[in-house]
Protein backbone atom coordinates (compact mmCIF):
# COMPACT_ATOMS: atom_id res chain seq x y z
CA UNK A 1 0.00 0.00 0.00
CA UNK A 2 2.63 2.38 0.49
CA UNK A 3 4.40 1.63 -2.34
CA UNK A 4 1.15 2.68 -4.30
CA UNK A 5 0.27 5.80 -2.55
CA UNK A 6 3.97 6.74 -3.08
CA UNK A 7 3.91 6.06 -7.06
CA UNK A 8 0.77 7.76 -7.02
CA UNK A 9 2.39 11.16 -5.06
CA UNK A 10 4.97 10.76 -8.05
CA UNK A 11 2.81 10.41 -10.99
CA UNK A 12 0.68 13.44 -9.08
CA UNK A 13 4.19 15.34 -9.03
CA UNK A 14 4.94 14.80 -12.49
CA UNK A 15 1.87 15.92 -13.91
CA UNK A 16 1.22 18.86 -11.91
CA UNK A 17 3.48 21.09 -13.82
CA UNK A 18 1.64 20.33 -17.30
CA UNK A 19 -1.95 20.82 -15.98
CA UNK A 20 -3.07 23.81 -16.47
CA UNK A 21 0.10 25.03 -17.63
CA UNK A 22 -0.88 28.61 -18.92
CA UNK A 23 -0.47 31.95 -17.74
CA UNK A 24 -1.07 30.48 -14.18
CA UNK A 25 1.77 28.79 -13.76
CA UNK A 26 4.61 30.91 -12.28
CA UNK A 27 7.34 31.88 -14.69
CA UNK A 28 10.40 31.26 -12.98
CA UNK A 29 13.48 32.72 -15.76
CA UNK A 30 11.37 34.57 -18.62
CA UNK A 31 10.97 37.74 -16.06
CA UNK A 32 14.32 38.69 -16.38
CA UNK A 33 15.76 36.74 -19.09
CA UNK A 34 15.53 36.53 -22.69
CA UNK A 35 17.89 33.20 -24.47
CA UNK A 36 17.80 31.84 -27.36
CA UNK A 37 16.75 28.15 -27.24
CA UNK A 38 20.13 27.04 -27.20
CA UNK A 39 21.39 28.86 -24.06
CA UNK A 40 18.24 28.04 -22.15
CA UNK A 41 18.38 24.26 -22.97
CA UNK A 42 22.23 24.20 -21.78
CA UNK A 43 20.94 26.65 -18.74
CA UNK A 44 18.57 24.26 -17.50
CA UNK A 45 20.44 20.93 -18.13
CA UNK A 46 23.19 22.52 -16.11
CA UNK A 47 20.70 24.03 -13.42
CA UNK A 48 19.35 20.83 -12.87
CA UNK A 49 22.55 18.55 -12.62
CA UNK A 50 23.84 20.93 -10.52
CA UNK A 51 21.04 20.76 -8.35
CA UNK A 52 20.72 17.17 -8.19
CA UNK A 53 24.34 17.05 -7.04
CA UNK A 54 24.02 19.03 -4.05
CA UNK A 55 20.46 20.09 -3.87
CA UNK A 56 20.65 22.44 -0.77
CA UNK A 57 23.91 24.14 -1.86
CA UNK A 58 21.82 24.18 -5.90
CA UNK A 59 19.03 25.20 -5.23
CA UNK A 60 20.48 28.16 -3.04
CA UNK A 61 22.99 29.10 -4.81
CA UNK A 62 20.66 29.35 -8.17
CA UNK A 63 17.90 31.14 -6.33
CA UNK A 64 20.49 33.75 -4.68
CA UNK A 65 22.25 34.16 -8.90
CA UNK A 66 18.94 34.74 -10.35
CA UNK A 67 17.42 37.27 -7.46
CA UNK A 68 20.51 39.60 -7.06
CA UNK A 69 20.85 38.91 -11.45
CA UNK A 70 17.20 40.57 -11.90
CA UNK A 71 16.03 44.05 -11.20
CA UNK A 72 14.42 45.20 -8.29
CA UNK A 73 11.24 45.95 -9.85
CA UNK A 74 10.80 42.51 -11.38
CA UNK A 75 12.02 40.42 -8.32
CA UNK A 76 8.69 39.99 -6.23
CA UNK A 77 7.87 38.01 -9.62
CA UNK A 78 10.79 35.39 -9.62
CA UNK A 79 9.41 31.70 -8.11
CA UNK A 80 10.01 31.11 -4.47
CA UNK A 81 13.70 29.40 -4.22
CA UNK A 82 14.60 33.15 -5.76
CA UNK A 83 13.27 34.82 -2.66
CA UNK A 84 15.69 35.98 0.02
CA UNK A 85 13.39 33.82 2.84
CA UNK A 86 14.14 30.50 0.63
CA UNK A 87 18.13 31.19 -0.45
CA UNK A 88 19.07 32.29 2.94
CA UNK A 89 17.50 29.58 5.01
CA UNK A 90 19.59 27.32 2.69
CA UNK A 91 23.00 29.16 3.44
CA UNK A 92 22.13 29.13 7.03
CA UNK A 93 21.78 25.27 6.86
CA UNK A 94 24.78 25.10 4.95
CA UNK A 95 27.23 26.97 7.62
CA UNK A 96 25.84 24.77 10.15
CA UNK A 97 26.68 21.85 7.63
CA UNK A 98 30.43 23.63 7.20
CA UNK A 99 31.11 23.89 11.04
CA UNK A 100 29.54 20.72 11.91
CA UNK A 101 32.30 19.34 9.07
CA UNK A 102 35.61 21.94 10.17
CA UNK A 103 35.16 20.74 13.91
CA UNK A 104 34.64 17.33 12.92
CA UNK A 105 37.71 17.03 11.05
CA UNK A 106 39.41 17.00 14.57
CA UNK A 107 37.47 15.00 16.54
CA UNK A 108 37.15 11.38 16.74
CA UNK A 109 34.80 10.12 13.48
CA UNK A 110 32.64 8.46 15.80
CA UNK A 111 31.49 11.59 17.61
CA UNK A 112 30.72 13.08 14.34
CA UNK A 113 29.13 10.18 12.97
CA UNK A 114 25.05 10.92 14.43
CA UNK A 115 25.63 14.79 12.82
CA UNK A 116 26.72 13.02 9.33
CA UNK A 117 23.76 10.59 9.43
CA UNK A 118 21.24 13.59 10.31
CA UNK A 119 22.78 15.53 7.07
CA UNK A 120 22.07 12.25 5.51
CA UNK A 121 18.62 12.72 6.01
CA UNK A 122 18.55 16.22 4.96
CA UNK A 123 19.86 15.81 1.81
CA UNK A 124 17.03 14.01 1.22
CA UNK A 125 14.66 16.55 2.37
CA UNK A 126 16.28 18.65 -0.17
CA UNK A 127 16.19 16.99 -2.73
CA UNK A 128 12.30 15.80 -2.28
CA UNK A 129 11.67 19.44 -2.21
CA UNK A 130 14.12 20.28 -5.33
CA UNK A 131 12.31 17.56 -7.59
CA UNK A 132 9.00 18.34 -6.21
CA UNK A 133 8.89 22.43 -6.63
CA UNK A 134 12.50 23.57 -8.45
CA UNK A 135 12.90 20.86 -11.01
CA UNK A 136 9.70 21.36 -12.95
CA UNK A 137 9.93 24.79 -12.87
CA UNK A 138 13.17 24.58 -14.84
CA UNK A 139 11.85 22.12 -17.31
CA UNK A 140 9.12 24.36 -18.06
CA UNK A 141 11.40 27.37 -19.11
CA UNK A 142 13.53 24.62 -21.11
CA UNK A 143 10.20 23.59 -22.95
CA UNK A 144 9.16 27.22 -23.42
CA UNK A 145 13.03 27.73 -25.36
CA UNK A 146 11.98 24.99 -27.22
CA UNK A 147 8.90 25.80 -28.12
CA UNK A 148 10.85 29.21 -30.26
CA UNK A 149 12.46 26.64 -32.41
CA UNK A 150 10.25 26.89 -35.57
CA UNK A 151 9.66 23.12 -37.25
CA UNK A 152 9.86 23.54 -41.19
CA UNK A 153 6.30 23.31 -42.80
CA UNK A 154 7.46 20.58 -45.00
CA UNK A 155 8.78 18.54 -42.62
CA UNK A 156 6.82 15.04 -41.97
CA UNK A 157 4.59 15.44 -39.21
CA UNK A 158 5.00 18.89 -39.13
CA UNK A 159 1.49 19.92 -37.77
CA UNK A 160 1.77 17.27 -35.04
CA UNK A 161 5.02 18.60 -33.92
CA UNK A 162 3.61 21.86 -33.80
CA UNK A 163 0.67 20.89 -32.00
CA UNK A 164 2.90 18.77 -28.87
CA UNK A 165 3.96 21.00 -25.62
CA UNK A 166 6.84 20.27 -25.18
CA UNK A 167 6.98 20.08 -21.76
CA UNK A 168 4.77 16.76 -21.93
CA UNK A 169 8.33 14.85 -22.54
CA UNK A 170 10.66 17.68 -21.11
CA UNK A 171 9.47 17.60 -17.64
CA UNK A 172 9.74 13.72 -17.18
CA UNK A 173 12.98 13.53 -18.81
CA UNK A 174 14.31 16.17 -16.62
CA UNK A 175 12.81 14.10 -13.17
CA UNK A 176 14.38 11.28 -14.21
CA UNK A 177 17.87 12.84 -15.53
CA UNK A 178 17.26 14.69 -11.46
CA UNK A 179 16.79 11.59 -10.13
CA UNK A 180 19.56 9.44 -11.49
CA UNK A 181 22.50 12.37 -10.63
CA UNK A 182 20.99 12.77 -7.19
CA UNK A 183 21.10 8.95 -6.35
CA UNK A 184 25.27 8.74 -7.36
CA UNK A 185 25.80 12.14 -5.42
CA UNK A 186 23.33 10.47 -2.51
CA UNK A 187 25.77 7.75 -2.61
CA UNK A 188 28.87 10.13 -1.30
CA UNK A 189 26.93 11.14 1.76
CA UNK A 190 26.27 6.97 3.19
CA UNK A 191 29.78 6.57 2.40
CA UNK A 192 30.60 9.34 5.14
CA UNK A 193 28.85 7.41 7.43
CA UNK A 194 30.01 4.03 6.59
CA UNK A 195 33.87 5.91 6.83
CA UNK A 196 35.69 5.49 10.42
CA UNK A 197 37.81 8.18 9.48
CA UNK A 198 37.32 11.97 9.27
CA UNK A 199 40.23 12.59 6.21
CA UNK A 200 38.19 10.59 4.26
CA UNK A 201 34.88 12.38 4.84
CA UNK A 202 36.35 15.86 3.96
CA UNK A 203 37.99 14.15 0.79
CA UNK A 204 34.52 12.64 -0.37
CA UNK A 205 32.69 16.24 -0.05
CA UNK A 206 35.64 18.08 -1.90
CA UNK A 207 35.29 15.78 -5.10
CA UNK A 208 31.77 16.61 -4.88
CA UNK A 209 32.03 20.30 -4.53
CA UNK A 210 34.94 20.26 -7.36
CA UNK A 211 32.63 18.00 -9.67
CA UNK A 212 29.75 21.67 -8.91
CA UNK A 213 32.97 23.91 -9.16
CA UNK A 214 33.60 22.00 -12.49
CA UNK A 215 30.39 22.60 -13.87
CA UNK A 216 29.97 25.95 -13.17
CA UNK A 217 33.32 26.91 -14.63
CA UNK A 218 32.49 25.19 -17.63
CA UNK A 219 28.99 27.08 -18.46
CA UNK A 220 31.16 30.62 -17.57
CA UNK A 221 33.57 29.28 -20.47
CA UNK A 222 30.49 28.53 -22.78
CA UNK A 223 27.12 27.11 -21.62
CA UNK A 224 27.02 24.21 -24.23
CA UNK A 225 30.28 23.25 -22.91
CA UNK A 226 28.86 22.93 -19.01
CA UNK A 227 25.77 21.52 -20.83
CA UNK A 228 28.38 18.78 -22.36
CA UNK A 229 29.67 18.19 -19.08
CA UNK A 230 26.54 17.64 -17.44
CA UNK A 231 25.26 15.56 -20.21
CA UNK A 232 28.17 13.29 -19.95
CA UNK A 233 27.55 13.07 -16.10
CA UNK A 234 23.64 12.28 -16.28
CA UNK A 235 24.76 9.18 -18.54
CA UNK A 236 27.25 7.79 -16.28
CA UNK A 237 25.11 8.23 -13.36
CA UNK A 238 22.30 6.52 -15.21
CA UNK A 239 25.03 3.71 -15.44
CA UNK A 240 25.81 3.77 -11.56
CA UNK A 241 22.31 4.30 -10.75
CA UNK A 242 21.40 0.76 -9.95
CA UNK A 243 24.30 0.04 -7.53
CA UNK A 244 23.98 3.49 -5.97
CA UNK A 245 20.41 3.36 -5.55
CA UNK A 246 20.98 -0.21 -3.23
CA UNK A 247 23.61 1.71 -1.43
CA UNK A 248 21.59 4.49 -0.59
CA UNK A 249 18.67 1.98 0.69
CA UNK A 250 21.34 0.42 2.88
CA UNK A 251 22.65 4.02 4.53
CA UNK A 252 18.93 5.22 4.51
CA UNK A 253 18.37 1.85 6.84
CA UNK A 254 21.36 1.89 8.70
CA UNK A 255 21.13 5.57 9.67
CA UNK A 256 17.65 5.39 10.66
CA UNK A 257 18.34 2.84 12.88
CA UNK A 258 21.19 4.59 14.47
CA UNK A 259 19.09 8.07 15.12
CA UNK A 260 16.15 6.30 15.87
CA UNK A 261 16.50 2.95 18.29
CA UNK A 262 13.47 3.02 19.81
CA UNK A 263 11.44 2.81 16.21
CA UNK A 264 14.07 0.08 15.69
CA UNK A 265 13.81 -2.31 18.83
CA UNK A 266 10.37 -2.30 17.85
CA UNK A 267 11.30 -3.63 14.50
CA UNK A 268 13.29 -5.94 15.40
CA UNK A 269 12.37 -9.49 13.60
CA UNK A 270 15.30 -12.15 15.08
CA UNK A 271 13.26 -15.04 13.66
CA UNK A 272 13.87 -13.72 10.10
CA UNK A 273 16.30 -10.78 10.14
CA UNK A 274 16.99 -8.07 8.04
CA UNK A 275 20.61 -8.33 6.33
CA UNK A 276 22.22 -6.87 3.45
CA UNK A 277 24.79 -8.79 1.27
CA UNK A 278 28.43 -7.86 0.92
CA UNK A 279 30.43 -9.37 -2.00
CA UNK A 280 29.29 -11.99 -4.24
CA UNK A 281 27.08 -14.02 -2.04
CA UNK A 282 24.57 -16.11 -4.11
CA UNK A 283 25.51 -14.44 -7.11
CA UNK A 284 23.85 -11.29 -6.24
CA UNK A 285 25.69 -7.82 -6.00
CA UNK A 286 26.26 -5.95 -2.93
CA UNK A 287 24.07 -4.60 -0.65
CA UNK A 288 20.95 -5.79 -1.94
CA UNK A 289 18.47 -6.20 0.83
CA UNK A 290 16.73 -9.20 1.91
CA UNK A 291 15.74 -10.98 5.29
CA UNK A 292 17.51 -14.44 6.01
CA UNK A 293 14.89 -17.85 6.59
CA UNK A 294 15.84 -20.88 8.57
CA UNK A 295 14.50 -23.46 6.29
CA UNK A 296 14.23 -26.24 9.00
CA UNK A 297 17.12 -28.38 8.32
CA UNK A 298 19.68 -26.73 8.93
CA UNK A 299 19.63 -24.73 5.75
CA UNK A 300 19.70 -20.91 5.18
CA UNK A 301 17.62 -19.03 2.43
CA UNK A 302 18.33 -15.48 1.65
CA UNK A 303 14.89 -13.77 0.33
CA UNK A 304 14.42 -10.50 -1.28
CA UNK A 305 12.56 -8.64 -3.74
CA UNK A 306 13.91 -7.29 -7.02
CA UNK A 307 13.36 -3.92 -7.21
CA UNK A 308 11.37 -3.92 -4.17
CA UNK A 309 8.20 -4.66 -5.94
CA UNK A 310 8.74 -7.72 -8.04
CA UNK A 311 7.16 -11.36 -6.67
CA UNK A 312 9.66 -12.36 -3.83
CA UNK A 313 12.95 -14.43 -4.43
CA UNK A 314 14.72 -17.08 -2.68
CA UNK A 315 18.33 -18.01 -2.89
CA UNK A 316 19.73 -20.93 -0.56
CA UNK A 317 23.10 -19.84 1.02
CA UNK A 318 25.53 -22.80 0.60
CA UNK A 319 26.84 -24.93 3.28
CA UNK A 320 29.31 -23.35 5.58
CA UNK A 321 30.71 -22.99 9.17
CA UNK A 322 29.30 -19.23 9.38
CA UNK A 323 29.23 -17.32 13.09
CA UNK A 324 28.14 -14.24 13.66
CA UNK A 325 30.17 -11.21 15.05
CA UNK A 326 29.09 -8.42 17.13
CA UNK A 327 30.00 -5.09 15.77
CA UNK A 328 30.16 -1.63 17.06
CA UNK A 329 27.48 -0.60 15.42
CA UNK A 330 25.58 -4.05 13.68
CA UNK A 331 26.57 -7.69 14.07
CA UNK A 332 27.52 -9.38 10.68
CA UNK A 333 27.47 -13.10 9.27
CA UNK A 334 31.17 -14.63 8.73
CA UNK A 335 32.04 -17.85 6.76
CA UNK A 336 35.30 -18.02 7.87
CA UNK A 337 37.48 -14.32 7.92
CA UNK A 338 35.13 -13.35 5.12
CA UNK A 339 32.03 -10.90 5.94
CA UNK A 340 28.68 -12.10 3.90
CA UNK A 341 26.20 -10.12 5.35
CA UNK A 342 25.36 -7.35 7.97
CA UNK A 343 22.38 -6.85 9.49
CA UNK A 344 20.96 -3.94 10.45
CA UNK A 345 21.91 -2.43 14.09
CA UNK A 346 18.10 -3.22 15.51
CA UNK A 347 20.06 -6.50 16.04
CA UNK A 348 22.60 -5.51 18.55
CA UNK A 349 21.82 -7.59 20.92
CA UNK A 350 20.08 -10.48 19.72
CA UNK A 351 23.28 -12.08 18.56
CA UNK A 352 22.71 -15.68 20.31
CA UNK A 353 19.16 -15.38 18.79
CA UNK A 354 19.84 -15.13 15.54
CA UNK A 355 22.85 -17.99 16.13
CA UNK A 356 20.22 -20.47 17.71
CA UNK A 357 17.25 -19.72 14.93
CA UNK A 358 19.71 -19.61 11.78
CA UNK A 359 21.93 -22.56 13.19
CA UNK A 360 24.88 -20.47 13.13
CA UNK A 361 28.16 -22.00 14.70
CA UNK A 362 28.64 -19.40 17.74
CA UNK A 363 28.60 -15.46 18.62
CA UNK A 364 31.79 -13.69 18.79
CA UNK A 365 33.16 -10.42 19.43
CA UNK A 366 34.54 -7.59 17.53
CA UNK A 367 38.09 -7.57 17.15
CA UNK A 368 37.89 -3.89 18.84
CA UNK A 369 35.81 -5.24 21.79
CA UNK A 370 38.13 -8.72 21.91
CA UNK A 371 41.05 -5.70 22.21
CA UNK A 372 39.30 -4.17 24.85
CA UNK A 373 38.73 -6.98 27.25
CA UNK A 374 42.41 -8.22 26.83
CA UNK A 375 43.50 -4.51 27.31
CA UNK A 376 41.18 -4.31 30.62
CA UNK A 377 41.94 -7.88 32.07
CA UNK A 378 45.84 -6.80 31.30
CA UNK A 379 45.45 -3.65 33.91
CA UNK A 380 43.25 -5.37 35.72
CA UNK A 381 46.05 -8.03 36.59
CA UNK A 382 49.00 -5.52 36.85
CA UNK A 383 46.86 -3.62 40.09
CA UNK A 384 45.36 -6.80 41.25
CA UNK A 385 46.29 -7.75 44.76
CA UNK A 386 47.74 -11.09 45.15
CA UNK A 387 45.49 -12.20 47.85
CA UNK A 388 48.98 -14.17 49.41
CA UNK A 389 49.95 -11.02 50.59
CA UNK A 390 49.42 -10.17 54.24
CA UNK A 391 49.63 -6.98 55.90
Amino acid sequence: MKFWMLLTMICAGLLAPLVGQEESVAEPLAVTENHVPGVAMAQGITEITGVAISPLLGVSAVGSWHYFKSPAELRDDLPWYCQPWAWGTGFVILALIFLKDALGAAAPGILKKPFDMAELFENKASAVVASAAFVPLVAREMSRGMEKVEVPAGMIGHEMMASIDAAWFMVPMAMIAFAVVFVCSHAINVLIILSPFSTVDTMLKIARFGVLLTIGLMYWIAPWLGAALCVAIILVAAWMAPSALRLMIFGTRFAGDVLMPWRADKTATPETPHVFTLGDTGGLPSRTGGRLVSTGDGGVEFRYRRFCLMPETSVTLAEKDRHVEKGLLSPAVFSGDDKQLIFLPRYRGHEETLVEVLSFKEVREHPVARGWSAAKAWIAGIFARDPRVTE
